[in-house]
């Protein structure tokens, strides 16, 4: 191959070039949704897989990566097993009750293990998180049955602001600015409460348990998906520590895994020394792909989700990104988890 193709904005190099060189063992891919259906908390905020895509993306890693649990990689982690030179796990976040209805039984048929991380307040119809909420209301906005007042209320709510749609200046608004979000749900006369008891977004405790019966993992997502750099350490602390603790006593969790909601952005290393520590977990997971190590047991993850591209391309270009960090080292992109 010829490596002069290898930059920092290359787009992708093919898989069974790229991959022998980046030095990276495990592939930890995650998913947020996978369904047929339009969903009103989640289709607005990003694309995600069908239910025809998510089995290409299985087929496709089945037939490149070895499958491996949450056990096999903690055993790793502790030293006490090698993975395969070429492994993937399977995650997906937020805890949708799709997971149970669509996802778990793709998986189970294909006999791939899987790990299920559960933000916490929102089990058995706990509510919405805040981006989840800006989604309906987006939805409402779109469904075209708003009235002039009240489009004349929200637009006085979101003042235009540049060129951006009213679409994404809804789904735009900070998870700081509470007031804001409730003004625009009583403008559109959306009860956040009786759109959960009718649709029940996400999963029951009962739900959980036959994932767990049928030998699936499942971790914390944080209590309320709150972002980590809006957090004091303290605050950061709390949420993991709440979720996990209470996925493993109602649950038995194990192992103790965490999944950071968004992304780790304005997580300390004390953070990540006292969990490890303390252990409050075994085990953490990121969202920025196959380069970046905060901590020997924080592993980044793949998304697989805002495009329609096939799983070989996204898996290309982040191949194609590790070898780059590889081959010229750069401070901000330190050794990568679980080498082979």
């Amino acid at each position: 191959m010829a490596l002069g193709l290898l930059s920092k904005g290359a787009a992708w190099i093919p898989l069974e070039w790229v991959r022998p060189l980046s030095g990276v063992a495990l592939v930890v891919p995650f998913y947020h949704m996978v369904s047929d259906a339009h969903v009103p908390h989640v289709s607005h905020l990003y694309r995600f897989r069908s239910v025809a895509e998510f089995n290409a993306d299985l087929d496709f890693l089945c037939s490149h990566f070895e499958p491996v649990s949450l056990e096999d990689i903690v055993d790793a982690l502790n030293g006490t097993r090698t993975l395969p030179e070429s492994c993937f796990h399977l995650t997906f976040d937020d805890g949708f009750r799709e997971m149970h209805d669509i996802v778990a039984p793709i998986l189970h048929r294909a006999g791939v293990p899987a790990t299920f991380f559960l933000t916490t307040a929102f089990l058995d119809g706990g509510g919405l998180s805040h981006y989840n909420v800006l989604s309906v209301l987006a939805d409402k906005l779109q469904s075209g049955s708003v009235s002039g007042a009240a489009m004349a209320r929200i637009e006085a709510l979101l003042p235009a602001n540049g060129h951006a749609a009213l679409i994404d200046r809804v789904v735009g608004i900070s998870c700081t600015q509470k007031d804001r979000l409730c003004a625009m749900a009583d403008a559109l006369e959306v009860d956040v409460d009786e759109y959960v008891r009718e649709t029940q977004p996400h999963l029951t405790s009962a739900e959980v348990e036959s994932l767990t019966r049928q030998g699936f993992s499942i971790g914390s997502h944080s209590h309320d998906h709150s972002r980590y750099e809006n957090l004091s350490l303290a605050g950061q602390l709390m949420q993991t520590r709440m979720s996990m603790d209470f996925l493993a006593a109602r649950f038995g969790a194990r192992p103790r895994s965490f999944a950071f909601p968004h992304n780790d952005t304005g997580v300390s290393d004390e953070f990540f020394n006292t969990v490890f520590s303390e252990r409050t977990i075994d085990v953490s997971f990121g969202t920025s792909g196959l380069v970046t190590r905060r901590h020997p047991r924080h592993i980044e993850r793949v998304s697989m989700e805002k495009t329609s591209a096939p799983a070989t391309r996204i898996l290309a270009r982040q191949f194609t990104r590790a070898t780059y960090f590889r081959i010229w080292p750069h401070a901000d992109a330190p050794e990568r988890s679980l080498k082979s």
